[in-house]
């Protein structure tokens, strides 16, 4: 028996593990969105300009993603839950030091340290929730986590409107201090004691110095893209591509890589990570210009626009664990078919409305794609994370938020460029906003970005099922 897998007699109960999990990571994605319904007062209160108040939002994400990767690498050295509780330590402490933040530069630097907490918690949680389930209740374990991944998501903008219309800004950064505590401390009875690390060996210092700003180069670009592409953006994009390929080309030659190349030879995990980043390119651009057809195409106040939005979270967390359960009993890869095929029905159906339909149409198409969204997520999670060895689980946990926040950032900027471009395109002028095209414009570009992204969502699940006879 492997030293860090205590006896039977002792081995922690995997309910409360996984509670334990699923508590730190919705905090962690919650705090990934809630922060945006904010941003107005903040600015006035912090005396901020529209440009810097943005990087309250976007330094989260930027930190998280350019350092996931390492702390996975560390959780195999150094073990798994070890780092997640550093995570939850840390990202408790990020969250007290944002809620006493008075400037704004004290400010993005606690939301930094959220950041990296995060990052460490997230790269390991899955990997903790595989090893505390046996294969056959992986998928329904999975699709818990993969639920409140989502939950967390989405849930942030509503959340953080009721915080801050009853109490200060702060209070949306100080409503984790006691819940970041509990779970600390929760976790130090429930989680599985680490006797030992399982892959001791160097860490690769070369690779964690060209990982690091090749991310924040390559996510910055993506996400500033989304409102408009300069020399300045494409010259990021570029280096950070640069330093991108010469981490791949370190990779290759290092004695402990942060990075498993040879992980990718396998079809199933690579394919399968495929169609995670074309699932979150999608939920990435829908969820960005769903409000803008709520709100500028439709007319509803955004009081309603808000409320219609919440059947997409709804509908992921009642099919998310069903969904895991039934690839536990049928096999993962014909859920995440079929899931992907329900949410591409579910984009086109949302595509091709009028501004004229009636709400309820609107939000039962939404409710298909969050059905399709849900039905997918937890087999892919499980497939990803069941195609890598026990050694490997905190790489393996590492790369799914990255590619779930590359997949994002790729789909809001890639949704906005399809949605104007093609409006750009009919009038025969440049259009960058509702009020320069109409609705006419506005209908025709909506419908073709959704309609991409439908194709996308149906060419993933082509390789999806490509990969299940593959691996066969």
């Amino acid at each position: 028996m492997s030293p860090q897998v205590a006896t039977d007699a002792c081995r922690p109960n995997k309910w409360v593990v996984l509670f334990t999990v699923v508590a730190m990571t919705f905090m962690s994605t919650l705090d990934s969105s809630i922060v945006n319904i904010a941003l107005p007062v903040m600015q006035r209160e912090l005396a901020a300009t529209a440009a810097g108040i943005q990087w309250v939002s976007t330094v989260y994400l930027l930190v998280c993603c350019a350092t996931v990767l390492i702390f996975g690498r560390l959780g195999d050295t150094f073990g798994k839950v070890r780092l997640f509780q550093t995570g939850v330590a840390l990202f408790t402490m990020g969250s007290a030091l944002c809620g006493l933040s008075t400037t704004l530069p004290a400010l993005i630097a606690a939301r930094a340290v959220q950041g990296i907490g995060a990052a460490s918690a997230m790269a390991n949680n899955m990997g903790i929730v595989t090893e505390a389930f046996p294969a056959s209740q992986r998928g329904r374990a999975l699709g818990i986590v993969s639920t409140f991944v989502s939950l967390g998501m989405m849930c942030g903008p509503t959340i953080g409107g009721m915080l801050v219309a009853a109490l200060p800004w702060e209070s949306i950064f100080l409503i984790n201090v006691p819940i970041g505590a509990v779970a600390f401390a929760v976790g130090l009875k429930t989680l599985p004691r680490e006797v030992a690390a399982i892959n001791r060996g160097q860490i690769d210092i070369a690779g964690a110095a060209l990982i690091v700003p090749s991310i924040l180069l390559l996510f910055c670009s993506l996400t500033f893209m989304a409102t408009g592409t300069t020399p300045i953006l494409i010259g990021m994009f570029i280096a950070g591509a640069a330093l991108f390929a010469a981490f791949i080309a370190v990779e290759s030659r290092a004695a402990g890589p942060l990075v498993k190349l040879d992980a990718f030879r396998s079809v199933p995990f690579s394919v399968n990570l495929v169609t995670m980043l074309i699932c979150f390119a999608a939920v990435g651009a829908t969820e960005y210009l769903m409000p803008f057809f709520l709100q500028d195409a439709c007319g509803f106040p955004s009081g309603v626009a808000g409320l219609a939005l919440t059947a997409i979270p709804l509908g992921m967390a009642a099919v998310g664990p069903a969904s895991g359960a039934l690839s536990d009993r049928i096999g993962s890869a014909l859920p995440c078919c079929a899931g992907l095929v329900i949410y591409a029905a579910g984009i086109a159906f949302t595509g091709y409305l009028p501004t004229t339909a009636p709400l309820a149409v609107i939000v039962a198409g939404m409710l298909v794609m969050a059905v399709g969204t849900g039905l997918f997520q937890s087999p892919n999670n499980s497939l990803v994370m069941g195609s890598v060895g026990r050694e490997h689980l905190g790489f393996a946990g590492s790369v799914v938020p990255l590619v779930r926040y590359l997949g994002m950032s790729v789909g809001v900027t890639g949704g906005t460029a399809l949605l104007y471009g093609h409006m750009s395109a009919l009038a025969g002028r440049p259009i960058a906003s509702y009020a320069q095209g109409g609705a006419e414009l506005f209908s025709k570009g909506f419908a073709f970005a959704f309609v991409v992204f439908a194709m996308l969502s149906l060419a993933g699940a082509a390789l999806t099922a490509l990969a299940a006879r593959v691996g066969k």
